[in-house]
């Protein structure tokens, strides 16, 4: 009751801590470190982004938001407007790929057009390895006599 004697019904507000959300979350907090490192996921400006991916790239160069990467181990092909760019301590930021679950960095980023890589995508490069490695298995052994070296 309030002070005229009316029956005030008034919300209750819950909070209900979830483990898991379906979306990119705004602060990461690393739990397997001893002190608790958190990150927060930031929306720059056009400008400022592509002053960040130039200053925290150390192995290739930004010349455009426009230009893309290829995340070797995702496969994915971005551009510089959809890289997940995280603050972390001491106003640094951080680069990571924008594919979900794929936490890499510049480091593991290269040209698309690299020819290298684009006939290694397009081929089973993981057979081929597995059969050069089988044909060294079938070489028969030095027999204990044999010539040493």
């Amino acid at each position: 009751m309030n002070q005229f004697g009316d029956n005030v019904i008034r919300p209750v507000l819950g909070f209900y801590p979830t483990t898991q959300s379906s979306t990119v979350p705004i602060v990461l907090v690393d739990a397997n470190e001893q002190t608790a490192l958190c990150t927060m996921i930031v929306h720059l400006k056009l400008d400022d982004r592509l002053s960040v991916l130039r200053a925290e790239d150390r192995f290739r160069k930004w010349r455009s938001l426009e230009d893309e990467r290829l995340c070797i181990i995702c496969k994915r092909k971005f551009n510089g407007r959809q890289v997940e760019i995280r603050r972390v301590a001491n106003r640094k930021y951080e680069l990571h790929c924008p594919t979900e679950g794929c936490n890499s960095r510049p480091h593991l980023w290269i040209y698309p057009a690299t020819p290298l890589v684009a006939h290694v995508i397009k081929s089973d490069w993981w057979r081929a390895a597995g059969k050069k490695h089988e044909s060294r298995a079938s070489i028969p052994a030095l027999s204990a006599n044999g010539p040493r070296l």
